[in-house]
């Protein structure tokens, strides 16, 4: 399984843009920012034992 370095990127950053916009709307509380960085987070770990295990 090949991963390109463009998708590492923008995955997280489209996970977070959406959680900002829909924050916006939805008027979320502050905490639940840490479960979208605790998301992406996640991602980058799966992504380096992924590589890690090639």
């Amino acid at each position: 399984m090949e991963i390109e370095p463009k998708t590492i990127v923008w995955y997280p950053f489209f996970t977070f843009v959406t959680y900002v916009l829909l924050s916006l709307i939805f008027e979320w509380p502050i905490w639940s920012l840490f479960i979208a960085l605790g998301i992406v987070f996640l991602y980058y770990i799966v992504i380096i034992i992924i590589e890690l295990n090639k």
